[in-house]
């Protein structure tokens, strides 16, 4: 006959695993929730929701920032007024998370219809207008990229707020190279 407990539930050494596996679990969870805000807060994990990066919690990285990498920076002085009239607010506080696409000695122009970066035709530029018709910004040159300028770049949407609207990322303007921890 097995044995009774409390509520008079039949107690298997199954039930018990069970039992233990789901206060793992809930323990678990509890201390995700527990530090979450202390990553987020502290910004060792950020949450991306924007498109021109696959959404998701990424990671701050200890790798320096090279073409192929995603760095995240705060809004461009270039694209302030742009961002304030879009949002109404100035982006002083606000990051943006991109890929590099060019680093320092790489050759990017913009002066044509296509950005254009080491001879290769990559993307076209943005349209001149948002699509609520506001003016976008576009940084216009020619050049080789200095020691510390970095161009940001994102192909996943054909109308990425990116360096081809405020130009190259000085290095001391990077906040975090980051990682991918989970997309969605």
């Amino acid at each position: 006959m097995p044995k009774l407990i409390g509520s008079n539930a039949p107690t298997t050494s199954a039930h018990r695993a069970r039992s233990r596996r789901l206060l793992r679990l809930s323990l678990g969870v509890m201390g995700v929730w527990a530090i979450l805000p202390t990553l987020v807060g502290h910004r060792i994990v950020v949450i991306n929701t924007s498109p021109s990066v696959a959404p998701g919690l990424y990671i701050r990285s200890a790798n320096e920032p090279t073409v192929g990498r995603i760095i995240d920076f705060r809004i461009p002085d270039f694209a302030r007024p742009y961002v304030q009239g879009r949002t109404g607010n100035n982006g002083e506080n606000w990051y943006i998370l991109k890929p590099i696409a060019a680093g320092p000695g790489d050759r990017v122009d913009t002066t044509g219809e296509w950005l254009v970066i080491n001879g290769h035709k990559l993307a076209p530029m943005p349209p001149p207008t948002d699509s609520s018709g506001r003016p976008l910004p576009v940084w216009r040159q020619s050049r080789v990229l200095g020691a510390d300028e970095f161009f940001v770049f994102s192909d996943r949407i054909p109308n990425s707020f990116d360096s081809r609207c405020y130009g190259p990322i000085r290095r001391q303007h990077i906040e975090t190279v980051r990682r991918a921890l989970i997309t969605w």
